[in-house]
């Protein structure tokens, strides 16, 4: 064991768009994952942990930050987070931290032309090789983007390390990519993935006998689209995948996003678009696919491919943990595992993520070990938001939050599980300039509601945690709306903190 350090490590592993019922040891029979049962065996998992927004640039941004969307500004993917906003890679680095970021970042956009974040950039193999950040306060970085076989998947770091190994990306991504399903050709030895891991073991043995590290793990899988090297994508069969929650007619009482949706009507929904030109994602971007479009088969493919996905990322997460074991320092550092938002993953029918606020893609895996400081083995309903990760840290290391981080450590909770730090959760999800819908999570009710739509949802996620009944028009839960939305605008005055302080009466 290292003792050399008192501050802990920290090694944050996230993935992107990894639904929150995806780790066999929390009642998931179906799929392998056998080192993050590991970690649920050793640490804490928390299973009502949310995302700020189901997106991924604001998402992040949230966790670099520990800020709301409406604070940070970034509100969706194709808006740049502020090159000189603080986050947790600058606030550690000044505390004498090493800090890294490998994988996927997604601060900046990624198809806007002239873009850090974006072809061509992204394909100057020469300025790759010789860059390393420093980038939103991780001085040492290695990043990649892109998912599955999409033409920007071999960019970066990543694409630059491809060539130098010999390899013709061509062979293997492409402009068209991203619509191949079944198997992928490319060798797992050189997957993103193993090579995420890769990188983030370096910076950790480099690290190991000198100063704290944060270390940022950032796998971009299990995102759409749904395609693995083997032998991961043959290690499920369609026939053998769970059942999808859904359920004939359940769109009836919903807002009018999710009929148009279900019944693939999404040109008839009044709500302006800003998608590019090119990218026609049925109205608001990244809704449009359905069991109903793909079919009961094809639907059925995705979701092995998708748990395919999760599994080889499991087999590198256990990697990274072996690397800590190995090293001796494991004792002395912080691991948390999440993902930046979840996946329908088929349920209600549908795919990928949206403005419909349904538990899949607002929820998501979070599991957390500190041995010696936290309890092993402990499961808890406890409610987490991934604006907490950076106060959380601060707080792990010593270090009182910025005035101007709106998330609450949770370290107390870490350690005493069941004494929860807060009783609520905001999600906030502008998926438009004009289509903006607000969550409000407690322990029991959900309320989601579309701003400017007179719209809503009302969910007891006690009596009904599939969500197939709206509650928010039927006049005995009137009450309780109105008193969530009274706690939404006192969560709104507490979030408008620091203020300045009075220095006169006048």
């Amino acid at each position: 064991m290292n003792t050399t350090n008192k501050q802990p490590n920290i090694v944050l592993i996230t993935t992107d768009q990894q639904h929150w019922n995806t780790i066999h040891a929390l009642g998931n029979d179906v799929i392998q994952t056998p080192h993050l049962d590991r970690l649920v065996k050793e640490g804490v998992a928390f299973e009502r942990a949310y995302v700020a927004n189901p997106v991924c640039s604001p998402s992040r941004s949230t966790i670099i930050t520990g800020e709301y969307p409406s604070r940070h500004g970034c509100w969706n993917i194709g808006v740049a987070l502020d090159k000189n906003r603080t986050t947790i890679g600058d606030l550690l680095q000044e505390q004498g931290y090493a800090t890294g970021l490998f994988g996927k970042a997604h601060f900046q956009p990624v198809l806007k032309a002239g873009s850090f974040e974006s072809p061509p950039h992204i394909h100057d193999r020469d300025f790759w090789r010789n860059w390393h950040g420093p980038y939103y306060g991780f001085e040492k970085v290695a990043m990649v983007h892109g998912h599955a076989d999409e033409d920007s998947s071999h960019g970066m770091h990543y694409g630059a390390w491809l060539v130098d190994q010999g390899v013709d990306p061509a062979k293997y991504f492409g402009p068209k990519g991203g619509h191949r399903e079944g198997s992928w050709d490319l060798p797992e030895e050189l997957h993103y993935t193993r090579w995420t891991a890769d990188r983030t073991i370096d910076f950790i043995r480099d690290n190991a006998g000198g100063k704290p590290f944060l270390a940022w793990c950032s796998f971009q899988d299990p995102h759409n689209a749904y395609l693995c090297p083997e032998p991961w994508n043959s290690m499920y069969k369609p026939e053998d995948m769970p059942d999808f929650n859904e359920r004939e007619g359940e769109m009836a009482d919903k807002p009018r996003i999710h009929q148009c949706l279900i019944e693939d009507r999404m040109d008839q929904l009044d709500a302006a678009t800003t998608s590019d030109p090119g990218h026609d994602t049925g109205g608001i971007q990244c809704l449009g696919h359905t069991n109903k479009k793909l079919g009961a088969d094809r639907a059925k493919r995705w979701l092995a491919s998708y748990y395919a996905m999760t599994s080889l990322i499991d087999h590198h997460v256990g990697r990274v943990l072996d690397e800590l074991d190995r090293l001796g320092i494991a004792d002395n550092t912080l691991v948390v595992f999440t993902s930046d938002h979840g996946d329908y993953a088929g349920n209600h029918g549908l795919w990928l993520k949206g403005p419909i606020h349904y538990e899949d893609i607002l929820r998501v895996p979070f599991l957390v070990r500190w041995t010696g400081r936290m309890p092993a083995g402990e499961r808890t309903n406890s409610l987490v938001s991934l604006v907490d990760l950076a106060p959380t840290f601060l707080d792990a290391c010593g270090l009182a939050p910025t005035p101007n981080m709106q998330g609450r450590s949770q370290l107390a909770t870490f350690e005493q599980p069941e004494q929860a730090s807060r009783d609520w959760c905001l999600v906030e999800n502008r998926a438009e300039p004009t289509f903006y819908v607000k969550t409000l999570v407690t322990d029991r009710y959900k309320l989601n509601y579309f701003l400017e739509r007179r719209e809503g949802e009302l969910y007891d996620l006690q009596e009904d945690p599939l969500e197939y009944v709206n509650l928010y028009h039927r006049p005995e839960y009137a009450e309780i709306r109105t008193g969530l939305f009274m706690k939404l605008i006192d969560i709104y005055g507490e979030l408008e903190n620091p203020y300045p302080p009075r220095q006169s009466f006048a």
